[in-house]
């Protein structure tokens, strides 16, 4: 009796473990099945995207970097860290190294100007009138203003070749980027996307260009020119064209983001509307409507998570490109800043102001490069933060 009722609850035991192991042997089974789903949609998705063209323009704007556009996205759909392929510690401290040392010569031509301009002035004091002083600092001054414009100007030509390959990078990767989002559900967030960066294009192009670098470069000759008169008689003139630098970059950054934050808050509710509506007319099939439910959820997901990753990718070649211009120009702008802090005791004070106008040239190249930069991250970002 003993042996019947244990072997009774032993064949209990065994057949509620056969149920509970069924039951999750389908669940493994299902959940293999969904994500060899995913991928295959995945697969499908990326197929339909034209990476050719977008690898041929990365190449050319990352010329000296090896960047596969289509395995960074790849990379991302598996793994989702971005940084891993992209370490900028170390890029930053190389491209810092190599700027200095582009910089070297010409910080030591300066330098050795200054201390020329020290010497003939305390020499130049030991004779009667100003005629011998005034002719060797304004021989000084003349070859420094020469080898400061020489340098500007190409800084400046660099510059425009940066920001005009970011324009191309970006009109390339427009239609593959807005076929991602549209496929992801969004067709207004894309549509948006793509008026926004044509938008965006513009004001770089037109405003950015073809009017803030040219405002640039005649500040800086206006304030070198200011210097060497020996009198404030243009001193109004360059503060007006630094405020007007400052609020021209600050005005379209916030005007341009400004719009895309307001279009942000009506696209992605328009497309969340009508796909609902599409699920919710999906799902009334009769007998097939929670199997199209779920099939399109998947594509939908896969389609987000693609547009997300596609996004994610332009924003690190946009800041690969994007990084090594800056740290020159912050390393230039830096240079001169100290030289104008260590000649100011030594030398005349319009040498020292005619450095320290240089140092400021370069900081409004700077915020030139990072204010398109932040104007193509922004446009990315907020469609990619959008969840349809």
């Amino acid at each position: 009796m003993i042996f019947c009722k244990k072997a009774g609850w032993g064949m209990v035991l065994l057949f509620l473990c056969l149920i509970f192991g069924t039951g999750r042997t389908q669940k493994i089974e299902a959940a293999d099945t969904e994500t060899d789903q995913a991928a295959a949609a995945q697969d499908e998705l990326l197929a339909e995207l034209d990476f050719d063209a977008i690898q041929q323009e990365v190449d050319s704007l990352l010329s000296s970097q090896q960047f596969s556009f289509a395995g960074t996205v790849r990379s991302l759909l598996q793994d989702g860290d971005p940084f891993r392929t992209f370490r900028a510690g170390n890029a930053v401290l190389s491209c810092a190294k190599t700027a200095f040392l582009a910089q070297k010569g010409l910080m030591k031509e300066l330098f050795l100007l200054v201390l020329a301009g020290a010497v003939l002035g305390s020499f130049s004091s030991l004779f009667e009138g100003k005629q011998v002083r005034d002719a060797s600092f304004y021989m000084v001054y003349l070859l420094a203003l020469a080898l400061i414009l020489k340098n500007f100007q190409s800084s400046g030509a660099n510059l425009k070749a940066v920001i005009t390959s970011l324009v191309a990078f970006m009109r390339i990767l427009t239609p593959s980027y807005y076929l991602a989002a549209a496929a992801a559900g969004g067709a207004s967030s894309a549509v948006m996307f793509y008026q926004m960066l044509l938008l965006v294009i513009l004001a770089v192009e037109k405003l950015l260009l073809a009017l803030v670098l040219p405002m640039i470069h005649i500040y800086l000759l206006i304030a070198l020119v200011n210097d060497l008169s020996g009198e404030e008689i243009l001193s109004h003139m360059t503060e007006l064209l630094e405020t007007c630098v400052n609020g021209l970059l600050k005005s379209s950054l916030g005007v341009l983001v400004g719009m895309q934050m307001i279009r942000n808050l009506i696209a992605p509710a328009l497309d969340s509307l009508r796909q609902m509506a599409l699920w919710r007319t999906a799902g009334m099939i009769p007998g097939i409507g929670n199997a199209v439910n779920a099939v399109t959820e998947l594509v939908a997901g896969s389609a987000v998570l693609i547009r997300n990753c596609f996004g994610v990718t332009a924003m690190l070649v946009l800041l690969a490109a994007g990084m090594v211009p800056a740290v020159q120009l912050l390393v230039s702008g830096l240079s001169f800043r100290l030289l104008a802090a260590a000649a100011q005791p030594v030398s005349d004070k319009r040498i020292a102001g005619c450095l320290a106008a240089a140092g400021k040239g370069y900081a409004m190249l700077l915020r030139l490069l990072l204010t398109v930069e932040v104007l193509f991250l922004l446009t990315i970002a907020i469609l990619a933060g959008t969840f349809s």
